[in-house]
């Protein structure tokens, strides 16, 4: 009897061995090869976990399955095996893949159990895995998570049906790893203008890209970055393999290397509004870590669009820009984006829109002042209208 499909996989702690997990492969297994080697890897007592994205580009994507094989890989489902299994139903034109580098399957697309064995095992990738470790609970997703609750998005995934918005932002999201652009500023000096104003000001993007709650850890791929790159208790170890970076692979037993592993204070009982005083904090906030960590703005930048799918946080302003990238462009100079990806308008969740704040919230020092001389000039401006109006009564 055939398994059912499971979106979350779950794995105890690992008593007898180590726990690592790699970034994107996209093919490089001779890579992977040498850096297990050097870390004396026992597929017996050792365990390999992957974020996704194991093939395209790389030059031995057609021996992923043996590779799966050898060293027992437990990956999420990456948005390149996504396109390769809704080609494969034909949901996806030839184009797609080799706009995202799936050369090597069409290649040998006449070999039909090839690539049905390949494409099986790609659909049978959950979204979700979750670790117990020594630190706690470390949960892995190819992009990033569009909700601030693991707990949450766990639900969701395993509610969802294959094409759910929450399953494709997961494996799409980029805006957590790209820098917040604010919005320009209104050219007219009035009420609406000034609200405008506040709306998009920094503190009204304090946490748009913040931490995920109820798991220590989540650790993702999908934006190429030069080196690991944490930022909150998000882990992203795509540093670019196949573009000629190195190859990433995290040992889990050391995860204080990169996030605060302290306990937290509970912040439940603070006040949601901030000092001015602390707006400079509150920007810096956005801004991914530069210690020992550098985001490479060049390749996100570089990126070649793949998809119009993903939102990398409930509380985040999206543009299409920033979720329609996909990894550098191999072979293909032209971008390829397929009629479903093109023709859906990036929103955020329901449960994610952000909730509009009182006017307290944002006003503070010479703020308040303005927007009262804002309502006294448009009641001095109707003025003039409404004594003309009671004159012509008389």
């Amino acid at each position: 009897m055939k398994e059912p499909y499971r979106a979350v996989h779950r794995y105890p702690r690992n008593d007898s061995g180590r726990d690592f997990v790699v970034g994107d492969l996209h093919g490089c297994f001779a890579q992977l090869r040498a850096e297990l080697e050097a870390r004396h890897f026992d597929p017996q007592r050792d365990r390999l976990f992957a974020v996704g994205d194991l093939v395209d580009r790389g030059p031995q994507s057609d021996s992923v399955l043996d590779a799966v094989e050898q060293y027992g890989i437990k990956s999420v489902k990456g948005n390149h095996e996504d396109v390769i299994v809704r080609w494969h139903a034909g949901e996806e034109q030839a184009m797609s893949l080799l706009g995202n580098g799936g050369d090597w399957l069409l290649d040998r697309a006449d070999d039909r159990q090839w690539v049905s064995d390949i494409v099986r095992y790609m659909a049978s990738l959950p979204y979700l895995i979750e670790i117990e470790t020594e630190h706690g609970l470390v949960g892995i997703v190819h992009a990033d998570s569009p909700v601030s609750d693991w707990n949450r998005l766990v639900t969701d995934i395993e509610r969802e049906r294959p094409d759910g918005k929450t399953r494709r932002k997961a494996i799409w999201a980029r805006t957590r790893w790209k820098t917040y652009q604010p919005h320009p500023a209104p050219s007219r000096n009035t009420l609406r203008s000034l609200l405008d104003k506040a709306r998009h000001s920094v503190g009204a993007q304090t946490h748009a890209v913040g931490r995920i709650e109820n798991i220590t850890a989540v650790i993702v791929g999908h934006t190429p970055v030069s080196v690991v790159t944490a930022k909150d208790n998000v882990i992203n170890i795509d540093t670019g393999a196949v573009y000629g970076g190195k190859l990433t692979l995290m040992d889990l037993a050391d995860l204080a290397k990169w996030i605060d592993l302290s306990p937290r204070v509970d912040t439940a009982a603070e006040p949601a509004w901030r000092e001015p005083a602390m707006a400079a904090s509150a920007l810096h906030d956005d801004v991914p870590l530069m210690t020992d960590t550098l985001v490479t703005d060049s390749l996100a930048d570089a990126e070649m669009p793949a998809a119009t799918h993903g939102v990398a946080h409930a509380d985040a302003p999206v543009s299409e820009s920033d979720v329609a990238l996909a990894e550098l462009p191999a072979a293909v100079d032209n971008p390829v984006v397929t009629k479903e990806e093109a023709s859906e308008n990036p929103r955020l969740a329901t449960e994610s829109k952000p909730r509009p704040e009182p006017l307290s919230s944002f006003a503070s020092n010479g703020m308040h002042i303005t927007v009262r001389m804002s309502l006294y000039n448009i009641v001095s401006d109707r003025q003039p209208v409404a004594e003309s109006v009671g004159t012509r009564r008389r």
